[in-house]
């Protein structure tokens, strides 16, 4: 199974407590990456469960002699070497551009180091921010068209695969 056929069906099984976090005294769910993270990472455990390659979660590669100080939120590898470096996810709330830069400097960073498929995995927002995804691109210096960009709209829904509107003729 793919790493994207892999996001769509554990995305799928995403229930509503881990997509929005329900807090006391509050009226409205709030958005929480790290919440919707870890059920992700056990969803994508079990989607990838045949496989022979390792699902890694926020690797910390500080120290490491091949990679500066980043943290991606998941990695699909064979740990110990760079022969299987398969795909790197970035997963986001927020769609400022200081947080989708830094995401995508990660992905350049690991796209440098072997890893073939980059995906960005947007969660709880309605729809993907194209202009500020290609800005942050430019200043990340990355293509846009390198990355898989994943809208995960809703709970029970699985993310799809967004791709740029089509430029108009003038």
């Amino acid at each position: 199974m793919t790493i994207l056929a892999a996001l769509e069906q554990a995305t799928e099984a995403i229930e509503a407590p881990y997509f929005l976090l329900p807090i006391a005294g509050r009226d409205l769910p709030i958005k929480r990456e790290r919440v919707y993270c870890y059920e992700l990472f056990h969803q994508l455990r079990l989607a990838l469960r045949d496989s022979q390659l390792t699902l890694t979660g926020e690797p910390d590669k500080r120290g490491h002699p091949d990679f500066p100080p980043i943290n991606p939120d998941f990695i699909l590898h064979t740990p110990g070497g760079h022969e299987e470096n398969t795909a790197v996810v970035e997963v986001e709330c927020r769609v400022g551009l200081e947080h989708l830069i830094k995401d995508f400097r990660n992905l350049k960073t690991m796209r440098d180091r072997g890893y073939g498929t980059l995906v960005l995995l947007l969660f709880a927002n309605s729809n993907v921010p194209w202009p500020k995804l290609a800005q942050a691109a430019r200043e990340a210096d990355i293509g846009l068209g390198e990355i898989a960009v994943l809208l995960h709209r809703a709970p029970g829904l699985a993310a799809t695969r967004e791709h740029p509107p089509a430029p108009t003729a003038a």
